[in-house]
């Protein structure tokens, strides 16, 4: 196995940081003296629930208004519809009575373009850019500059069968001492075999169709990317990103360590031969397939994904964060951003009991870290690599989606899918719409 050298895995962070957060001077603003109304907009909020969102959400909230006694916040809670997105997008053509709105990084682009959003970075104090892992505040920019405040993430990982592993004799790799992706392969030769009854095991799987893909941290192993840092440049059809890609579908097309319907598979399919069929050995899932494992008392390790050339383990996944809306009440402004400040700090997470459902982005935020399984999960954190969000057209998301499949399906190479794929999306981030 190899060691992984964790002041290599520092530089990189801190060449990411130079590169990505070109932050200006923070604006010296004084105290918020007057009394001031926020609204804070929603998803999944319902006034007086009792369902954990609503909950720890309303707790945050009062919290907040006793510590900042001239700041009064208003929810307005809007359900996961249609209807709901049409609430917001009323509010928001007026940028009146909305102040703050949770969103998804994908969103972030279309906003700014919008005008819509007051930039975080003029907020931000030194101790939270300091504090917020460099890759986040790189997923929270547009065009170089911070607009929002990052959340949590999902950040990726390897769930293990124990007891599959000990009926093998394969030893569970470490964040001090992971696999190499050879070694991955030789684990995973070792963990396929066919039982007594004639039940097939499989040593991996994970969500492998478009819009659900669970292999995402694998594409970096090698040092590639799917964009340039700055989101202007395709450049996934390039040697480390095409390695990496080959060797996510070689699992299934070479070594055979893969269940017959990887590359076709859900999410949910991919948790059932798992947890409940028991017939694959490790899965790469996100953190809200652990809490259901860890609610079944399932026999569970948490690993970090194999090494490619780049060297260090690796973790990705999609970013919760807030976006303070621009108004033209700067004080009303100002107390928006303390808000997101709070709402994405370390102390909320300690104040509010089930505040840190995912893992935070703030090096001070170890909250999360409530079992052996999860703290490798914050660990992994540290390694984490997140794409510029982007403004691409559904349409040339689902082409992408689609040449990512036909990698996995054997349909074509990693290059050729890739170099295929390359001017639609380049056409697509030359000409946002």
């Amino acid at each position: 196995m190899r060691k992984v050298q964790y002041i290599t895995s520092l530089v990189l962070i801190c060449v990411v940081w130079l590169s990505a957060c070109q932050a200006g001077q923070v604006v010296e603003r004084p105290e918020i003296e007057e009394t001031v109304t926020v609204t804070y907009y929603r998803r999944g909020y319902v006034d007086g629930g009792t369902d954990v969102a609503s909950v720890s959400t309303r707790q945050a909230i009062d919290k907040f208004m006793l510590n900042n006694p001239q700041i009064k916040v208003e929810m307005v809670g809007i359900p996961w519809t249609d209807e709901g997105t049409a609430k917001l997008e009323a509010a928001l053509i007026t940028q009146q009575d909305v102040n703050l709105i949770a969103i998804a990084g994908p969103s972030l682009p279309g906003y700014v373009k919008r005008g819509l959003i007051s930039p975080a970075q003029d907020f931000m104090s030194a101790e939270d850019k300091q504090d917020f892992y460099p890759g986040a505040l790189q997923a929270s920019s547009v065009d170089g500059k911070v607009y929002a405040w990052p959340l949590w993430v999902t950040a990726v990982a390897v769930y293990a069968n124990t007891e599959i592993f000990a009926e093998r004799g394969v030893t569970l790799p470490t964040l001090e001492d992971p696999w190499t992706y050879d070694e991955f392969i030789v684990a995973a030769q070792q963990l396929t075999f066919q039982r007594e009854d004639g039940t097939k095991v499989f040593a991996f799987s994970t969500p492998s169709i478009p819009g659900m893909f669970g292999f995402l941290p694998m594409l970096y192993m090698d040092g590639g990317r799917v964009l340039s840092e700055d989101g202007k440049k395709f450049i996934q059809n390039q040697p480390d990103a095409v390695s990496a890609l080959q060797k996510i579908a070689d699992l299934s097309l070479v070594y055979k360590v893969t269940p017959p319907d990887y590359g076709a598979v859900d999410q949910k399919t991919v948790v059932d031969q798992f947890m409940q069929r028991r017939s694959v050995a490790m899965i790469m899932e996100t953190p809200a397939t652990l809490a259901t494992l860890e609610a079944a008392d399932f026999p569970l390790a948490v690993l970090p994904p194999p090494v490619g050339k780049l060297g260090t383990p690796v973790t990705t996944g999609a970013f919760g964060m807030f976006a303070v809306i621009d108004v033209k009440d700067d004080v009303q402004e100002q107390a928006a951003h303390l808000l997101a400040q709070y709402l994405t700090s370390t102390q909320v997470s300690k104040d509010v009991a089930d505040w840190q459902r995912a893992p935070g982005i703030r090096k001070s935020n170890d909250t999360y870290a409530t079992t052996p399984g999860r703290e490798i999960i914050v660990q992994l954190v540290a390694f984490g690599i997140y794409e510029v969000p982007v403004a691409i057209p559904g349409e040339v998301d689902s082409l992408y989606g689609a040449a990512l499949q036909e990698i996995l399906l054997g349909e074509k190479t990693a290059q050729e899918a890739m170099d295929d794929i390359q001017p639609v999306y380049q056409a697509a981030l030359d000409d946002p719409q």
